[in-house]
């Protein structure tokens, strides 16, 4: 039995659903997980890592 917490299980599902999508890169994964069940990530993040993920390299 793992110890994962219901916010890293919810942060995994919605990453992984995110990553299907193209929408996250399915390299940063874990790290995305332990930020989001972390409660660290922000707006700005979010959008730096969808802009990476769609090639933008986060320019407009």
């Amino acid at each position: 039995m793992t110890d994962t917490t219901p916010s890293q299980a919810l942060s995994a599902e919605v990453v992984d659903r995110l990553i299907k999508a193209n929408l996250l890169r399915s390299d940063k994964r874990d790290d995305l997980i332990a930020k989001i069940a972390s409660g660290k990530m922000s707006g700005l993040d979010w959008k730096l890592e969808i802009d990476l993920a769609q090639g933008k390299g986060g320019q407009q």
